[in-house]
């Protein structure tokens, strides 16, 4: 009877432990870890739309120097970049003739007031920027000595496609930005009647009578083509679009963690912001800067 009881006892254990190898423990489901992202909010930020276009300094008044004797250099004190007056001496000039009277002087006394050097001078004044001869140099008469600019005759000559004629007129405000960041505020001046056959562009002048700028400087001229005082507006990375460039959207915080693909149609732009527009979108809103690439919608985020 004893044994009996302690096989059944020896049975029932030795089910219990198949049973419990059997048992499987079910794995907790594990929570989405949450992407880290940075965000910005949705300012209100005038915001202007610039046409650019490439432009160059040119001084519209020159003016040549010319001999009006033919010799030899005898005198001539000036360099490139030297300011002279008009009616200043810019050389004296001694002739063959004048060499050969140096004899009969002796001679002929009263013949001495033939021999002093003929005087060359300038009919402008200005900043001599061309020189075309150094002391003892034999000219002729007609030659081009020197050219001399004057300052206040610099101009900035931009050349603008037609289509943009309603933008860009006699009056127009502009900005010119200079090679070192400098940024000069201006207005056209004046517009060439001829068009450019090749081109199809009309060149515009801008007078720069007060500025100390060199000649050939390349500057950007820019027109405001459309602006907005009061738009709302993000950062340009912020913005996302498919390759057709059909659809535009921005990822918005809800809920403190969840990133929602928002569309937005965008509007004006410049260096570093667009405005954008959309019913889903307000002012202070919170929308994803970096880490939204490729996102999908309503991915849990968290945000520095």
């Amino acid at each position: 009877m004893v044994l009996h009881y302690i096989k059944n006892i020896l049975i029932l254990l030795l089910l219990l432990s198949v049973f419990a190898c059997k048992k499987t423990v079910e794995p907790k489901p594990t929570e989405k870890a949450p992407i880290t992202v940075s965000v910005v909010k949705v300012q209100q930020n005038e915001i202007k739309e610039y046409l650019t276009f490439n432009g160059v300094t040119i001084y519209q008044k020159k003016e040549n120097i010319r001999s009006n004797v033919t010799g030899f250099i005898s005198y001539m004190p000036f360099k490139i970049g030297d300011k002279i007056r008009l009616g200043q001496t810019f050389a004296s000039v001694r002739t063959k003739e004048q060499d050969a009277l140096k004899e009969a002087v002796k001679i002929d006394s009263s013949l001495a007031k033939f021999i002093g050097p003929l005087q060359i001078t300038s009919n402008a004044t200005g900043i001599i920027s061309v020189l075309n001869i150094t002391k003892n140099d034999y000219i002729a008469e007609g030659d081009v000595l020197a050219t001399i600019v004057q300052p206040n005759s610099l101009v900035v000559q931009v050349n603008v496609p037609y289509e943009y004629r309603e933008n860009v007129r006699i009056g127009s405000k502009c900005e010119l930005l200079l090679p070192d960041g400098e940024i000069i505020p201006a207005t056209i001046n004046d517009v060439m009647p001829i068009i450019d056959a090749q081109t199809q562009s009309q060149t515009f002048l801008i007078e720069l009578p007060n500025s100390e700028l060199p000649e050939n400087l390349n500057v950007q001229v820019k027109f405001i083509q459309n602006e907005s005082p009061d738009a709302l507006t993000v950062p340009k990375k912020a913005l996302q679009t498919n390759e057709l460039l059909t659809a535009y959207w921005v990822m918005k915080i809800v809920n403190d963690s969840i990133a929602v693909k928002t569309l937005v149609t965008p509007k004006l732009k410049n260096d570093s912001l667009v405005q954008i527009q959309s019913d889903n979108v307000h002012l202070n809103d919170l929308i994803i800067l970096d880490g939204a690439y490729q996102m999908q919608d309503s991915t849990l985020v968290k945000y520095k």
